[in-house]
């Protein structure tokens, strides 16, 4: 499978969004808040060069960035278990080393893609 990461531009700040609010991929983010096409627009002015979105023979299939140290990701449901997001997360770390990922505790997709990458639950919140 050929896949490379692009630097955000405009072009793919609805992708984000949409990819972002699908019903298979919402539930994993930790603010869930429906996100309007103006909002996403003010948002990516200030944070569009943290994202990269990755590339499958040229068609936009996931995104990840980092912001704080804490990676953000997302990959089309479509093209899901294709080592679409472990591809992402190995290449984001060689320019984020210290990167980290919060994850729900019950998003076990996520866990086991970043523990197949090498990382280590390191911290647990609880709460009531």
């Amino acid at each position: 499978m050929k896949l490379k990461l692009v630097k955000n531009e405009p072009k793919y700040y609805e992708f984000i969004r949409k990819l972002r609010l699908d019903s298979e991929n919402i539930l994993g983010f930790i603010n869930q808040n429906y996100i309007t096409e103006n909002e996403q627009i003010e948002y990516m002015k200030n944070n569009h060069f943290y994202f990269n979105i990755c590339l499958f023979e040229d068609t936009p299939v996931g995104f990840i960035g980092v912001i704080d140290n804490d990676i953000r990701i997302a990959v089309n449901p479509k093209y899901k278990n294709r080592g679409i997001g472990k591809f992402m997360v190995n290449e984001i770390m060689k320019t984020n080393p210290n990167a980290l990922a919060k994850i729900k505790s019950n998003n076990l997709a996520s866990i086991k893609l970043f523990e197949s990458c090498g990382f280590k639950i390191d911290y647990l919140i609880m709460k009531k």
